[in-house]
């Protein structure tokens, strides 16, 4: 039986960090995508902007009813602002990483070469937009 991948924390307050930081990317993913801004949201939730800038910059630990409400406002459900996925989503990935395997066992040297590029891109991008 395969064993499950468990996420320890050694105090609460690591814990805590990590919720924020994840509530921070999926409130912004969610917020970007249907074209709002932190303003907007804010008045959609009845809350104060610069709340909402805490909690996409980790800063806030938001209650679970301000989650709610964020949820709500985002038409979302208050899962996918805890990162988690449902069935299709997963299927997706499975499917996505399935055919980057195959582009990796199979592929040609060239196509190796341009994947590792465009994923060293995308992380370098990613690291330098948390800073």
């Amino acid at each position: 039986m395969e064993q499950e991948n468990l996420y320890y924390y050694n105090t609460l307050e690591e814990l805590m960090n990590n919720i924020a930081e994840t509530v921070a990317v999926f409130v912004r993913k969610y917020r970007k995508k249907r074209e709002m801004t932190q303003e907007e949201l804010a008045e959609k939730c009845g809350l104060h902007p610069t709340y909402i800038a805490k909690i996409e910059s980790g800063r806030q630990v938001c209650s679970l009813k301000t989650l709610s409400r964020l949820a709500d406002a985002l038409s979302v459900s208050p899962h996918a602002l805890l990162g988690q996925i449902d069935k299709k989503q997963a299927a997706v990935y499975q499917f996505q990483n399935e055919h980057l395997r195959d582009i990796l066992e199979k592929g040609n040297k060239s196509d190796k070469e341009m994947l590792f590029a465009v994923a060293e891109t995308l992380i370098k991008k990613r690291k330098k937009s948390k800073s």
